[in-house]
């Protein structure tokens, strides 16, 4: 019983531990239909289709098919690539 209270106590600490990690931007600039965003902050954001996105960060961005960045994912964009796509939203880690 006591290593069943420890685990789930430890268990307990992992989440709150995760839950405190501070939301990073990435770092760099990243070109949505033409306009420049530097050091974008981890979200969702809202898009026009089509997407055309310049990728020139650390980070990856998700291009998503629905608003809110629901629906499939339509492109994934990894650091120093580009693409075109449709969607009407878009993720940055």
């Amino acid at each position: 019983m006591r290593r069943h209270i420890a685990a789930i106590g430890m268990l307990a600490t992992t989440v709150l531990l995760a839950l405190a990690v501070p939301a990073q931007a990435a770092t760099g600039l990243l070109v949505v239909n033409g306009v420049a965003h530097r050091n974008p902050a981890r979200g969702c954001y809202a898009a026009s289709s089509p997407v055309s996105v310049q990728n020139h960060t650390n980070s990856i961005v998700l291009v998503h098919a629905a608003a809110n960045c629901q629906g499939p994912v339509t492109a994934e964009v990894d650091p120093g690539q580009s693409a075109t796509t449709f969607g009407a939203s878009y993720f940055v880690f």
